[in-house]
């Protein structure tokens, strides 16, 4: 798939914010809303402050570490999940996660009908498994999406968040936070319309891409 073009499916599967405190505390700050504007302009992605991890060793039989720091989730992710929902790929921004080090992709995309979508994966990797559960649970005590239940087969623990907003449009997102030892794995999606998008739709789309995105990062 080129850096810009209408998804489609291919074979195979490819390659909001959160900041860590020093001495391994934990800022909580997750901005999930965007702008709540009335005119038909991207919503913003999920931000936070700039994190600062703790120094340390992982505590002894925590496993092997993640590390994704490096992975290219741009070229990784498999879009085709997105393709019946006729997404245009407009932009991929290569980042790095606000929450911790590692890896992220943001897709620009666009509807059918001229709307804004969003699609951002994002795998932080933290220095120990305990401060990935903190900042895996802060997800929760923040977010200002609702929660939708736990997710099954992604990760030592994984839940999913859904928010319908109408800022001028039909705003439909759908969040898959988990997390599988050091490391956290956000997957956020995010389509503007017409009529919201069915919260099934974009929870099942949301979870296909987590559970190939988990297996990329390296150990």
């Amino acid at each position: 798939m080129g850096r810009s073009g209408r998804i489609r499916a291919r074979s195979g599967t490819g390659r909001r914010g959160l900041a860590l405190a020093g001495s391994g505390g934990l800022a909580a700050v997750l901005l999930i809303a965007g702008c709540a504007s009335g005119e038909d302009s991207p919503r913003e992605t999920p931000t936070g402050s700039v994190p600062s991890v703790s120094t340390g060793t992982s505590p002894a039989g925590s496993g092997p570490l993640y590390n994704a720091v490096g992975l290219d989730l741009c070229a990784g992710t498999d879009l085709a999940p997105l393709a019946d929902l006729s997404l245009t790929v407009e932009k991929r921004n290569a980042r790095e996660p606000r929450s911790a080090p590692g890896s992220a992709c943001q897709f620009d995309l666009r509807t059918r009908s001229g709307h804004e979508a969003t699609l951002l994966v994002e795998a932080s990797t933290l220095t120990s498994a305990d401060e990935a559960g903190r900042l895996y649970k802060a997800t929760r005590d923040v977010t200002v999406m609702r929660p939708d239940g736990a997710v099954s087969g992604i990760g030592d623990e994984a839940e999913g968040f859904t928010e319908e907003s109408e800022p001028g449009f039909k705003y439909s997102e759908y969040m898959i936070h988990a997390r599988s030892g050091n490391l956290v794995l956000k997957v956020w999606l995010a389509v503007g319309g017409t009529a919201f998008t069915p919260k099934d739709v974009l929870a099942d789309k949301a979870t296909t891409i987590a559970k190939a995105t988990l297996p990329q990062v390296p150990r």
